[in-house]
């Protein structure tokens, strides 16, 4: 949900008028137990300066309108499939803002298996027209089945709905509306509002401004704008997070391995935050985006000989930093998106293996990359090449991901392709020939003497007799949802593919034609690097390696 909230509270923004904040912040508010949260510290100079930004101009051309529309209308109905509802749109919230606008999703108790969702809206000088909303939506939720109730939270009056069941056989689902010192909040679980409200009164209890993760992020985002004022701050648990979606969403339904047990087990925990701040129209650029992954080192015991800074495979997590990542000579501008950035892949792949034994349910004494390897090696029927020696120890440290769209635009039409820089890039042609010259799924191509090798998958149906198991870990009345759930999880990310050689790099591309595309640009010829688009646009990012 995320990732449509910060779009979501930019392009519907309509005029409210400029007030000075009164309320409490929200971070000071919400409870420590918060692993999501978008806040915009006031409505009006967010609409102000997205307005100025080129493309805040453009989606007011008349000529856009049904596109924006329609844009909308799309996060709309993504939202409403979440099974929380609080009877709110966009539109409703456009009288009432005082300065600060927030949304956030919590982890009651830190469960994986609640959820909360909670907005906060300061109304400083709107009081009236806030009642105003809260009788509106009345109106409408009563419409659709809602039983309203007046209830007091610590001592102060609570509009409370019970909503309407999807199922006869779903939890019972409550909305709660406060108005209480200059703030509106609306939240769908009673202990998320009494900690709120509790807070307003002043109650010391634990909050998201107390989070180190969340403390750490603001400051650094903050120390790096100077005296420049973010106009949106966001910030996630990322494990917490995903857990809180999950609950959302009515819980785990896939089988297997589940990857949100696997992570902490393999000290991805380390990550305890991921945020930033968001300007707009700063005058030397459209968009500024800072952003802190918050990753500590693990604290070790005293007299300890592990110098390592994180634990088991979270040790793939090292990016080292440089200032020589300008765009590759063979990266032109007519693309979608580019994202390029240093990693240590020789060492990521040797740390990889306490994951990889995880996810393939091996036991504590096996090793089975180490066994993957020597059968890709020595297997007669496989590639016969050495994955660590003819592949992976030609790797350097830089990797980059380019996106693109074929025309006429069609929902196929967006291509991929990753290019990973190496140290010997003849090695690995000869190791991707070796590979693939008898694979059967792989067809040779060439482009102007350059080897490319296609991979097609053949997603036909095989002509066999269905065989039913039923016992243990098989269901003969498993429902077709189920059955759903497995074919979604079967599929696979890139059912075709393409790789070779080129530049100095190796290239994986979803689409074959995106690889001869590249290779037939000359190099240097209207580089990205060139683009006054890129130019104009400044992306500051920070990969925090704190002191031990």
């Amino acid at each position: 949900m995320a990732k449509y909230c910060c779009w979501m509270l930019v392009v519907g923004f309509l005029c409210c008028p400029l007030v000075a904040s009164a309320a409490s912040p929200s971070e000071e508010l919400l409870p420590d137990t918060t692993k999501g949260y978008v806040s915009i510290p006031n409505v009006e100079v967010l609409r102000t300066k997205w307005n100025e930004t080129q493309l805040g101009r453009l989606v007011q051309d008349p000529v856009m309108r049904p596109f924006v529309e329609d844009l909308r209308n799309q996060i709309k109905n993504k939202l409403s499939k979440s099974r929380v509802s609080l009877g709110l749109t966009l539109d409703d919230l456009s009288d009432i803002y005082g300065g600060e606008l927030c949304l956030a999703v919590t982890q009651p108790a830190n469960d994986e298996s609640q959820h909360a969702t909670v907005i906060l809206v300061d109304i400083t000088g709107h009081e009236a027209q806030a009642k105003a909303l809260v009788e509106k939506v009345t109106g409408n939720l009563l419409a659709q089945g809602a039983k309203q109730k007046s209830e007091t939270i610590s001592d102060v009056a609570a509009t409370v709905f019970e909503m309407p069941k999807k199922r006869p056989d779903a939890a019972a689902q409550e909305a709660l509306y406060v108005i209480h010192k200059d703030m509106l909040v609306v939240t769908d679980r009673r202990d998320l509002c009494q900690h709120v409200v509790n807070r307003l009164n002043g109650e010391k209890l634990s909050t998201l401004g107390q989070v180190p993760a969340f403390v750490a992020t603001m400051e650094r985002c903050a120390s790096g704008a100077g005296d420049m004022q973010p106009h949106i701050r966001w910030f996630v648990e990322p494990l917490g997070y995903a857990q809180v979606a999950r609950a959302e969403a009515g819980g785990r339904k896939k089988r297997g391995v589940d990857l949100l047990k696997v992570l902490p087990h393999q000290g991805f925990d380390a990550l305890q935050g991921v945020g930033g701040h968001v300007f707009f129209a700063t005058g030397d650029q459209e968009i500024l985006h800072r952003t802190l992954v918050y990753a500590p080192p693990v604290k070790r015991e005293a007299g300890s000989s592990n110098p390592e800074r994180y634990n088991l495979a979270a040790r793939m997590l090292d990016f080292p930093n440089t200032d020589t990542l300008q765009p590759q000579p063979f990266v032109g501008r007519d693309l979608g998106g580019y994202l390029t950035f240093n990693w240590k892949m020789i060492e990521a792949f040797e740390y990889s293996k306490t994951l990889v034994n995880e996810l393939l349910q091996g036991g504590p004494d096996t090793d089975l990359l180490e066994d993957i390897i020597v059968s890709l090696a020595k297997d007669k029927d496989g590639p016969q090449v050495d994955l660590r020696k003819d592949l992976i120890h030609h790797f350097a440290q830089r990797a980059s991901l380019i996106t693109d769209c074929r025309r006429p635009i069609t929902p196929e039409s967006e291509r991929l392709l990753v290019a990973i820089e190496l140290t010997n890039p003849e090695a690995v042609q000869q190791t991707l020939n070796k590979a693939f010259e008898s694979d059967p799924d792989a067809e040779k191509r060439e482009f102007e003497g350059q080897v490319i090798w296609e991979i097609v998958t053949d997603d036909s149906p095989v002509d066999v007799e269905e065989i039913k198991i039923e016992g243990a870990g098989f269901d003969p009345f498993a429902s077709g949802e189920d059955e759903q759930v497995v074919e979604e999880e079967e599929k696979k990310i890139l059912p075709n593919s393409a790789l070779t050689v080129a530049h100095g790099h190796l290239i994986v591309a979803s689409h074959v034609d995106f690889i001869v595309d590249l290779l037939k640009r000359p190099l240097g010829s209207d580089v990205l690097s060139d683009a006054a688009d890129r130019k104009s646009t400044r992306l500051n990012s920070s990969h925090v390696a704190l002191p031990r």
